[in-house]
C-alpha cells in the first residue's frame, strides 16, 4: 500500500504542468471570459462587446516534500540534476542543482493544473436589458494530499527505518478531466442604486483518470534486519492492522507504455457568483466591486472504476519482498492483486465493486476592488477550499493583493499572494494587445533559490477589440441629427 501511494506520489511530482488562477489577471475588467472560471459575473464588466480565448496554461508548482537546490525554473534547462545521497556527501545543504528532501513530519502536495482552451463571451441586449453568454473549454488536473505522515523521511535521509511506527491515516485523491462550460450574468435588483451583476456557470464534466487512496487508522510498520547477502541499508518492512481502500481508473496503457485518450467517467458542476458595483452616473469605471461565489459544485462519476479494500488481513511485506522486488510491476492492478495475494492468501478477494464518484474542488472565492484614480485599481483577492463531498478534490488556498493599471491595449500589474497561509510569493501581470503573460509567484521563475519548490506562470492568448473602446463605438453610431 506504501508503494502504491508512493507510485501516485512520483507521478504528482513530476507533473510539469500545474495551475492555480492568475488573480492579477483576472481582477482586469478586460480579462472577459478567462475570469469567468474565477467569477462568474466578471464577464460583465468586460467593456468590449465580445472576446475571444484561444490558449491559456496556467502553470503552478508548489510543495513541502522535495525541492532542488540553488536553481531556478530557467536554469533547470541546462542544468544536470543529480538526487541527493547522504551517505556520498551528496545534498541539498552543500550542492547545487541536487533534488533533495524536507525533513518534516508531516508534508502537504497540492497542485491543479487548468489549461483553458478555445472559448468566448458576447455581450447582447434582450428587451432593453443587458447579458453576457459566453462557452469555456479546460483541460483540468488536480490533486492532493494533506498532513502526510512523512514515513519517508528515513528512506530520504538514508537511515534506517525504526523498528516500530505507526503511520497516522491520511487520504490521497487526484483526478484529471475535461470540462465544458456555459457562462451567462446580467444584472438584478434595478431599486438599488448600487449595479448588481448574477453569474452562473454550467458546466458538463468529463472524466479521463483518477485515484483516491484513503487509510482509515493508523498502519502499524515494523522493520527487521535483511537478510545476508542482501542490501544492508534496506531493512525488511511490513505492514499490519490496516483498513485502507484503493479506487482508481486511468487511460494509461501499461502495457503499450502509451495514454490512450477515453472519457471514463461524467458529471456536472456549477459556480455561482454575485458582484457588487459602486459606479457613478456617467462613468466608465467603478469606484469600487464587490464579489461573492461559490465555484466547483459538483462531482465526476466513474461508474467503471476499480475498487480495493484491505482491512486487516495478514501481515505484508511490503519491502525486500522476493515475490515483488523481481517482478517488474506493469500496472496498478497487478499490484494490488499482488497485496490482496499477501494479505489474504487470494489475488481477487481485495476487489470490492465498480464505481466511485470524485467531487469538485469546491471553493469560496471572494474579491475586492476600488479605484485609486483613472485606470488605476487596487484588488483584495481570497480563497478558500470548502470540500463538499467525502471524497472531493482540495484546491490551495490563496490570499492576494495586487494593484493594476488597465487601459483597452495595454494592462499591468504588481502582486503579493499568500499560498497556503504560510508562503509568501510576489508577482505581477503584463497585457499587451492579445498577449497576456502573468505569474503570482515570479522570482523562481528567473532567479536562483535556496530550495527551489515552487513556481507559478500564466500565459493567454486572446482576441478581443483591443484598439476600440465605448468612445469609439459611441462615435460610430449612426444618429438623426435633424430631430
Amino acid at each position: 500500500m506504501l508503494k502504491l501511494f508512493l507510485i501516485e506520489f512520483l507521478i504528482i511530482c513530476n507533473i510539469t504542468i500545474t495551475a492555480q488562477n492568475n488573480f492579477s489577471f483576472s481582477n482586469d475588467v478586460y480579462s472577459g471570459i478567462n475570469s469567468a472560471v474565477l467569477s462568474p459575473a466578471e464577464p460583465f464588466l468586460n467593456p468590449n462587446p465580445w472576446d475571444i480565448n484561444l490558449f491559456s496554461p496556467d502553470v503552478f508548482l508548489q510543495n513541502d516534500y522535495a525541492y532542488i537546490s540553488q536553481s531556478s525554473i530557467m536554469g533547470l534547462r541546462n542544468a544536470t540534476i543529480e538526487t541527493a545521497n547522504p551517505k556520498k556527501g551528496i545534498t541539498g545543504e552543500n550542492q547545487t542543482n541536487v533534488f533533495d528532501f524536507y525533513k518534516k513530519d508531516k508534508v502537504n502536495f497540492l497542485f491543479s493544473s487548468d489549461i483553458m482552451g478555445p472559448s468566448f463571451s458576447i455581450i447582447t441586449n434582450f428587451r432593453e436589458k443587458k447579458y453576457v453568454f459566453g462557452i469555456f473549454t479546460r483541460l483540468r488536473s488536480q490533486a492532493s494530499v494533506l498532513d502526510l505522515d512523512n514515513y519517508f523521511k528515513y528512506g530520504n535521509q538514508m537511515i534506517s527505518q525504526p523498528d516500530y511506527y505507526e503511520m497516522k491515516p491520511f487520504s490521497s485523491i487526484i483526478m484529471n478531466w475535461n470540462e465544458i462550460g456555459l457562462n451567462a450574468a446580467t444584472t438584478i435588483f434595478h431599486y438599488s442604486n448600487k449595479q448588481w451583476v448574477i453569474g452562473l456557470n454550467l458546466k458538463y464534466e468529463m472524466g479521463l483518470d483518477a485515484a483516491h487512496i484513503i487509510s482509515q487508522q493508523n498502519i502499524t510498520l515494523t522493520a527487521t534486519e535483511p537478510d545476508l547477502g542482501t542490501n544492508p541499508d534496506k531493512k525488511n518492512i511490513y505492514a499490519s492492522d490496516y483498513n485502507v481502500s484503493v479506487n482508481y481508473i486511468t487511460n494509461y496503457n501499461s502495457e503499450k507504455k502509451s495514454y490512450d485518450y477515453k472519457q471514463n467517467g461524467m458529471g456536472l458542476g456549477a459556480d455561482l457568483g454575485l458582484t457588487m458595483v459602486d459606479k457613478n452616473p456617467g462613468e466608465n469605471e467603478y469606484e469600487s466591486r464587490f464579489s461573492f461565489n461559490i465555484l466547483d459544485l459538483g462531482f465526476v462519476n466513474f461508474k467503471q472504476g476499480l475498487n480495493h479494500n484491505f482491512v486487516n488481513g495478514n501481515k505484508i511485506w511490503l519491502q525486500n519482498n522476493p515475490d515483488f522486488e523481481n517482478l517488474e510491476i506493469e500496472g496498478p492492478e497487478q499490484y494490488l492483486k499482488l497485496l490482496s495475494k499477501e494479505a489474504y492468501a487470494d489475488e481477487k478477494r481485495s476487489f470490492t465493486s465498480n464505481g466511485f464518484k470524485i467531487g469538485l474542488p469546491t471553493s469560496l472565492y471572494f474579491n475586492y476592488s476600488r479605484r485609486i484614480k483613472e485606470n488605476h485599481f487596487i484588488n483584495f483577492n481570497w480563497i478558500q477550499r470548502i470540500p463538499v463531498l467525502e471524497n472531493s478534490l482540495k484546491r490551495n488556498n490563496s490570499m492576494n493583493i495586487n494593484y493594476s493599471v488597465q487601459k483597452a491595449v495595454i494592462g499591468y500589474g504588481i502582486s503579493t499572494n499568500l499560498s497556503e497561509y504560510r508562503n509568501i510569493q510576489f508577482g505581477g501581470y503584463f497585457r499587451i494587445g492579445p498577449l497576456i503573460l502573468g505569474s503570482e509567484n515570479a522570482f523562481p521563475l528567473l532567479f536562483k533559490q535556496k530550495k527551489l519548490h515552487a513556481a507559478h506562470f500564466y500565459l493567454a492568448i486572446k482576441l478581443y477589440p483591443f484598439w476600440d473602446n465605448e468612445m469609439k463605438r459611441h462615435r460610430r453610431k449612426k444618429c438623426d441629427c435633424e430631430k
